[in-house]
């Protein structure tokens, strides 16, 4: 009987430590894009992930990433997607902002997940044929803006000779077959209708000729938010780290189907798209590099980028 009562009381000694490092249940509320970039969201919460981890999960749809890093900020959310270059250039501003998981980044050759797009007929080969012409690259300031101004600047043609006008996404293909427009910088799925139409047709893929194989989206949250919740944020990244390797490894069918649920978009339009590359790496380089660019374009202080990575 003795013998018994210690191997019971050795067994829960034992066991005591996996009951105390149980998780507490916590709501991680996020605000982002709904594109292919966050397609690991839904594959987490669908797989039971993070349920596993505890983790009440919930997402709002946003229109752009500024309005992410605005929201973590103001604390309606504790993550955001968002683009890699208006966290930077908060963060280059003083906002406690910080890069907390990665995301996905532009794929090292063409194709990719967004291009430069002219009319089919029209005589637009290279960058000196846009000097004079308007083109459309999202809102100004943001990331594809930014890279426009410096895809030109490296072909020889001076920005300011280009008229920039201000076009949503999914407005920019009538903008450009009803002649409002010469050129617009067109994303997925829209990237792919145009081309489909056969009104539309890639000129370039400005990123890859600037950056290929840098990062574009991840979540943000504020420093002081994970410095407070390091267990949480720790849990989160893990789940969303295991739902971008299932995605990268799952087959292309699989994988469709997910970014199509997530998106809202037809399987057989997304199986056209090209996606973006998922990761769960920083690309440090890329990122310095794209701080570089806010800094030229007076949009932000420089500091060391690295310490805007959150370690968890």
């Amino acid at each position: 009987m003795q013998k018994w009562i210690t191997a019971l009381v050795l067994a829960l000694v034992m066991a005591a430590p996996a009951f105390a490092q149980k998780a507490a249940p916590a709501n991680v509320r996020l605000a982002v894009i709904p594109v292919t970039n966050y397609t690991p969201l839904v594959v987490a919460r669908d797989k039971g992930w993070f349920a596993e981890e505890a983790l009440n999960v919930t997402w709002s749809p946003i229109a752009q990433g500024a309005v992410a890093v605005e929201a973590v900020y103001g604390g309606s959310v504790e993550f955001g997607g968002s683009s890699i270059f208006e966290p930077m250039v908060a963060r280059g501003n003083g906002l406690d902002i910080m890069l907390a998981v990665p995301g996905t980044r532009i794929r090292p050759s063409p194709p990719d997940n967004s291009g430069l797009v002219v009319r089919a007929g029209d005589p637009i080969n290279k960058a000196a044929d846009l000097v004079g012409k308007k083109i459309s690259a999202g809102l100004i300031n943001s990331v594809n803006y930014v890279h426009m101004q410096w895809w030109l600047e490296k072909q020889g043609v001076d920005p300011k000779k280009v008229e920039f006008l201000e076009i949503p996404f999914p407005q920019m293909a009538d903008a450009l077959f009803q002649n409002r427009l010469d050129a617009v910088w067109a994303v997925e799925p829209f990237l792919t209708f145009m081309v489909k139409s056969g009104k539309g047709r890639i000129m370039a893929y400005p990123y890859q000729d600037n950056m290929p194989g840098m990062d574009i989206t991840g979540y943000v949250a504020k420093e002081s938010w994970l410095k407070a919740n390091g267990d949480v944020a720790r849990r989160f990244t893990r789940v969303i780290e295991r739902a971008t390797v299932y995605l990268n490894k799952a087959p292309k069918e699989e994988r469709d189907g997910w970014v199509a649920k997530f998106t809202g978009m037809k399987p057989e339009v997304v199986s056209a798209m090209t996606l973006p590359d998922f990761t769960t790496q920083w690309n440090v380089k890329s990122l310095q590099e794209n701080l570089d660019l806010a800094v030229k374009y007076r949009m932000a202080k420089r500091f060391d980028v690295s310490k805007m990575i959150w370690q968890p």
